[in-house]
């Protein structure tokens, strides 16, 4: 469970486009790079092209909930195989509250313009952070744990200058993974941002750049993996006695009398297997699986970047809806080969 957060890290790197279009300038000199293809006959028509390779570094703040649904699990001890089987009578009863993370990652981007308006780029981070889960039933618990990972993706950009503003569109497929999930998790991620840019009269490869726009972010629908209960639960012997507390005035409420005998037997079966693990949280482990989406797909951005010379830029994102949040800061290199 603590690692499905780790998905929110990567919502953000979709808003790393490193280079700008300038369609201001002719030029009559022979366009020196081999990319991008087409990149001469651009140059050629007065096209004033970016350096063609970008290497960049970066940091990404996100916040973001998570829902989790259809949830399984299996408690084992030592090297007792897990039986999903076994706790699927009851798998009805678990419900979760809100799931909610604070992830910090550091990135390096690399980036190739491989057409004049369209660019291709790859990239690796690591992720570190906390995230909360909360159980509602059977029993009220938080968790509060620590997360440490690492993601990396691959994603296409392209621009298009209509009049005074450019227009970008983005697609990413990123892959999160780390010792906790039997297999990296996929999501993908696409946006579109209007750009407009405020040219310096005296250097014209020095200028700011603004945005605004949307992203929508779609994950891979399942997640399994299993970690010790002792790392995903902070429980204390005053825990317990409030869990044991909980259960019997439950037992003694108009609710429980209201079941059937089938529904009181699924109830305490729970009961006894959480109640036991619970006891002996270091020697049990849970494996997991559920499926997740976001708590909401589509964020707004707002964005800027400043262009000291054709080859140093630094730019900065923030995504916002509700309580969904991120904040990315970038440093790019440009250069050509």
């Amino acid at each position: 469970m603590k690692n499905t957060i780790l998905l929110a890290t990567l919502l953000c790197v979709m808003g790393l486009n490193s280079q700008e279009v300038d369609t201001t300038s002719i030029t009559k000199n022979e366009y020196p790079y081999v990319l991008p293809i087409l990149g001469k006959k651009a140059y050629e028509k007065g096209y004033t092209l970016p350096l063609p390779f970008s290497a960049s570094i970066g940091t990404i703040f996100n916040k973001q909930g998570i829902i989790l649904e259809n949830f399984r699990m299996a408690f084992t001890q030592g090297d007792e195989i897990p039986d999903f089987e076994r706790l699927d009578p009851i798998s009805e009863l678990i419900q979760f509250g809100p799931s909610q993370g604070r992830i910090n990652t550091l990135f390096g981007r690399i980036e190739a313009w491989v057409l004049p308006f369209i660019s291709v780029g790859g990239y690796y981070g690591k992720v570190w952070g906390k995230q909360t889960i909360t159980l509602l039933e059977p029993i009220a618990i938080e968790s509060n744990t620590d997360i440490n990972g690492q993601y990396y993706g691959i994603n296409l950009v392209g621009v298009i200058p209509v009049g005074p503003v450019i227009l970008q569109g983005d697609y990413s497929w990123s892959w999160t993974t780390n010792e906790r999930l039997d297999k990296p998790v996929k999501v993908r991620v696409s946006g579109m941002r209007v750009m407009k840019r405020f040219v310096s009269k005296t250097n014209p490869s020095k200028f700011w750049a603004v945005w605004a726009g949307a992203q929508y972010q779609n994950l891979e629908g399942t997640t399994s993996g299993k970690i010790g209960l002792g790392e995903a639960l902070d429980l204390t012997p005053e825990d317990i006695e409030e869990f044991d507390q909980q259960w019997e005035e439950y037992t003694m409420s108009p609710e429980w009398d209201a079941l059937s005998l089938a529904e009181k037997t699924k109830a305490t079966t729970a009961y006894n297997i959480i109640r036991n693990a619970a006891t002996n949280l270091e020697d049990t482990t849970v494996y997991y699986q559920f499926d997740k989406r976001l708590e909401f797909e589509w964020n707004m951005v707002i964005g800027g970047t400043y262009v000291f010379n054709k080859h140093w830029a630094i730019r900065g994102e923030y995504g916002l809806l509700k309580s969904k949040q991120s904040l990315m800061f970038q440093v790019a290199y440009n250069f050509g080969l």
